[in-house]
């Protein structure tokens, strides 16, 4: 039952996105889809009550924020020597707890920032990339959404200020790219992945080299062949720094460290990957510009490289493909785009259902249990408890 506010959220996308279609077929304007997704999404993500776990970080660190007119807690706040290691974060994020506590005391109040930032860049991305706008929230919502919309509320910043820059990668203006992928690492660290695709996304993979990496990937996934420790480990300790206690820290961590397998989850994206493939000239043929079709191919091509490569090492496939998983948001729904009538009606079917499932599977346990501040009334208290717990139900399983 967890899973039923979920599964309501994704039928009322999914007759926004049938009736998108419909006024699409007359030659209508969609500003009214467009002004409806973005409220319900709003609505829903930005009122939410604590779910999932990140909240249980980011309330105490809302709560030890000071107000703009406490100097002397700026100063503590922002000083590079703390005790609670909750307080070692970037310094962008900090900020935004200062500003956002100045205003309003309570935790919420940063969620409630979160998604509305979120959306507008979201707004911004597929109105700007998206042939199918409503399609591509569906597909934000399948694939990673509402992870990186509950609990990345550092990391989304960063992963959509990336997202801006592409257009700055087409256009190979370095300086405004730099700028904004700087100003993402002021938000998390893991921005620092972005700053290499500078020089290579829009450039055109040869397709031998696709399908070879594609089978060698596939052959160490199935396989279950262990090869990254050593490499985290060396890599940690060249950056030094945070970069070092992450890799020491997730390479002697079960929970980190585990393998993935063979489940729904591996034969979707070999299935995605030929499919993508094989429709490659004719989306490219839709998008008509090389650079933004190499760009979201390449973005896909690393999603996908991550996770058969890193199937030992589940944190490096959750963190790495989040980081490139906006590729699925913009080309699943340039496929549907480019499909004869006949197989959208497939497409929609298979959606509609595959949907539901990821809905149900994501979210069916307590800590997604939905609450909106709107009609619910959300304790911190109860979300405690409840975290409490369960925390070893979920994430360590083994212990007695």
């Amino acid at each position: 039952i967890y899973s039923i506010p979920y599964i309501i959220l994704f039928f009322m996308f999914f007759i926004l996105f049938l009736w998108e279609n419909k006024l699409r077929n007359k030659g209508s304007d969609i500003k009214i889809i467009r002004y409806l997704a973005m409220i319900i999404f709003f609505i829903f993500f930005g009122f939410r009550g604590y779910l999932d776990t990140d909240w249980a970080v980011y309330f105490p660190l809302y709560e030890m924020a000071p107000t703009i007119d406490d100097t002397n807690g700026i100063a503590k706040f922002f000083s590079g020597i703390h005790e609670d290691i909750l307080l070692k974060i970037e310094p962008g994020f900090k900020v935004i707890l200062v500003l956002l506590k100045s205003i309003n005391e309570d935790y919420l109040t940063l969620q409630i920032f979160s998604s509305f930032v979120n959306v507008l860049f979201l707004n911004y991305f597929f109105k700007k990339y998206s042939p199918q706008y409503v399609l591509s929230f569906i597909m934000y919502l399948i694939f990673s959404g509402l992870i990186i919309e509950i609990n990345l509320l550092r990391n989304s910043k960063a992963i959509f200020l990336f997202i801006y820059s592409l257009q700055f990668i087409k256009e190979r203006n370095a300086v405004k790219f730099f700028i904004c992928n700087g100003i993402g690492i002021l938000f998390h660290s893991s921005a620092i992945f972005f700053f290499p695709m500078y020089f290579f996304l829009h450039k055109k993979i040869p397709m031998p080299f696709v399908w070879g990496v594609f089978l060698l990937g596939n052959f160490l996934f199935l396989g279950q062949i262990k090869y990254i420790s050593p490499i985290v480990i060396a890599v940690g300790d060249f950056f030094g720094g945070v970069y070092s206690l992450m890799a020491e820290g997730y390479s002697n961590d079960k929970l980190f460290n585990s393998s993935y397998s063979i489940s729904v989850g591996y034969l979707e994206k070999v299935f995605t990957f030929i499919i993508l493939y094989q429709f490659y000239k004719k989306i490219g043929e839709k998008i008509k510009d090389d650079n933004t079709l190499n760009i979201f191919y390449n973005s896909f091509f690393l999603y996908a490289v991550s996770y058969f490569f890193l199937s030992e090492y589940s944190v490096f496939i959750d963190r790495i493909t989040t980081l490139f998983v906006f590729s699925y948001w913009i080309l699943y729904a340039y496929l549907y785009a480019v499909l004869k009538q006949e197989l959208k009606a497939v497409f929609t079917v298979v959606l509609l259902f595959f949907g539901i499932y990821k809905m149900v599977y994501l979210n069916n346990n307590i800590l997604r249990n939905y609450e909106n501040i709107l009609w619910d009334k959300p304790t911190i208290t109860k979300a405690y408890f409840n975290f409490n717990k369960n925390y070893d139900k979920f994430f360590n399983p083994k212990k007695k």
